[in-house]
């Protein structure tokens, strides 16, 4: 693989931890703002959304690493 490849392939790793890392984040302090539950109960309430955004951010980052390896220099 490339130099340009690696780059935009780990640039597409940042934007996806990061993306998730965000949706992680708001849907457990949404879920622990308007409940009156501890915290690991957001947590697991919330597992279906994030537990599906990062289920997406993986298949995007393999896809995309597939696409990459698959398109012509």
């Amino acid at each position: 693989m490339s130099d340009e490849k690696t780059r935009l392939l780990n640039l597409m790793r940042f934007w996806l931890f990061g993306t998730f890392i965000i949706v992680w984040a708001a849907i457990t302090l949404y879920i622990g703002l308007f409940t009156d539950n501890d915290w690991w109960w957001a947590i697991r309430a919330g597992f279906p959304i994030w537990g599906i955004a990062g289920a997406l951010c993986i298949i995007w980052y393999i896809g995309y690493s597939w696409w990459l390896n698959r398109k012509p220099e």
